[in-house]
């Protein structure tokens, strides 16, 4: 009597049946690509992601990261992108390393091409709007090529330390985009002998007229400095400043001059709203300063400056998320706050308040660093004073500029990463395939009577 019930035919039958049920859960799970490993975390998602440096033959990509991550590029001219490249400083080595600033040159391209690339960043994968991202080589320049020139410079931080990591990128009116990594003593150099126009067909050819415009950014600080094509070396930049070395007077620039520099393609932005600028407590002599942060995409935004002027405004934030706002009329000098009120996608009505400082016009702004590393950082909107060779600088401490140079023309769209890797329904249902195999399994054994009770 005792195995009565597993002489008998059905459990034979239903074992079968959920094994086959189990088995084919987890085939279909295992099709699909779906893993059980958790989400990946903000300090390895990538963000300020620029394309610079188009060639016939190569471009490079770079971006940021929160931590020190591995970071590589697979790309192809197809979706399957089985090209892989690595960060510019491991290419020789052949040793990935991690870093927080990422500068990777894909090469050996094919002219007037179009390739697809995502971006290994950490543990995770990430596409651009859940499609490959892409980018078109030039074609083959025919012809001279101008003479031989670099644009050299040394950065400093404000305490006169050398960053840990820093990228600059030089654009202008008239050429396309190029990016340099910073060297670990604060050097870097800019070739500008293949420097191409903004359309990629032609060389550029320096003149008296040309003026360029630098992006720098390292150690969670950036810089915008404008400099005339005919200058061979960039004085020594402190981190933070932005500076004006066209003009024959301080090179402190007020206005920010970033909208020629290469656009991020995107960064990871979450459903809150958020202001980028103005930073906390940061100054500006611009009485009109333009303010920018993200929503979510083509939400309404409410602006509200409180100050003596009581400004209350709305835009609309456009498809990737991003807004932008400039006060008609010029604010008082003094601190003010700026909120913005939007609702997320749930429907949830979220405020966020920054505070910040305009300067009375012709007032200086003098800041810390150190005497021996750095040109004048004074602002002043008519300034008298000549620059020198090596000025020296004067400390304020109670004054805390930080520069005005907005992420390079609106902040941030929205990359979503390949599928969630962390989905909670791909995980219930992949435990319930395996359970069910086993369950399946002990069935069919006790049934054929190669295990008992």
């Amino acid at each position: 009597m005792r195995y009565s019930f597993w002489n008998k035919r059905i459990p034979t039958i239903l074992g079968l049946i959920l094994l086959s049920v189990g088995i084919g859960i987890t085939t279909f799970l295992a099709g699909k690509g779906v893993n059980l490993t958790s989400i990946a975390g903000p300090s390895e998602v990538p963000t300020d992601i620029r394309i610079t440096n188009i060639t016939d033959s190569s471009f490079t990509v770079s971006y940021a990261t929160t931590d020190n991550v591995l970071g590589s590029v697979n790309f192809g001219r197809d979706n399957n992108m089985d090209g892989i490249a690595f960060d510019d400083r491991d290419q020789s080595s052949n040793t990935p390393t991690q870093h927080k600033i990422h500068s990777i040159t894909v090469k050996n391209l094919t002219p007037s091409s179009t390739y697809h690339f995502s971006i290994k960043s950490g543990s995770e994968t990430f596409l651009q709007n859940d499609s490959p991202f892409t980018v078109t080589t030039a074609s083959p320049i025919e012809g001279s090529v101008p003479e031989e020139k670099n644009l050299t410079g040394n950065l400093v931080l404000p305490d006169g330390n050398v960053p840990k990591e820093a990228i600059v990128y030089l654009a202008s009116l008239e050429t396309q985009a190029i990016s340099s990594i910073v060297q670990t003593d604060g050097t870097y150099s800019l070739p500008l002998s293949f420097l191409r126009n903004r359309d990629l067909l032609s060389y550029f050819f320096t003149s008296e007229s040309t003026v360029f415009d630098l992006l720098i950014k390292g150690d969670n600080l950036s810089s915008g400095i404008k400099i005339s094509g005919q200058s061979n070396k960039i004085p020594t930049v402190t981190l933070s400043n932005d500076y004006d070395f066209t003009q024959n007077i301080s090179p402190i620039i007020t206005q920010p001059a970033s909208s020629l520099l290469p656009i991020p393609l995107s960064s990871i932005s979450s459903d809150n709203p958020v202001i980028l600028i103005p930073k906390k407590n940061q100054g500006f002599t611009d009485q009109q300063p333009r303010f920018s942060g993200t929503a979510p995409p083509n939400s309404e935004v409410v602006i509200e400056i409180h100050s003596e002027e009581a400004i209350k405004a709305q835009v609309l934030a456009d498809v990737s998320g991003n807004w932008t706002y400039r006060p008609p009329n010029p604010l008082s000098p003094g601190e003010h706050t700026i909120t913005i009120i939007t609702r997320t996608a749930s429907g949830i009505l979220r405020t966020v308040t920054q505070s910040f400082v305009v300067f009375a016009q012709g007032e200086q702004v003098q800041e810390s660093a150190t005497p021996s590393a750095t040109p004048t950082i004074t602002i002043s909107v008519n300034p008298t004073q000549m620059p020198t060779q090596a000025p020296t600088i004067t400390t304020v401490p109670t004054i805390t500029v930080v520069p005005t140079l907005p992420p390079v023309a609106s902040v941030s769209p929205t990359i979503p990463p390949i599928p969630p890797p962390g989905n909670s329904t791909a995980v219930a249902v992949g435990i319930l395939g395996i359970v069910t195999t086993v369950v399946g399994m002990l069935l069919f054994l006790l049934s054929r009577g190669n295990i008992s009770l």
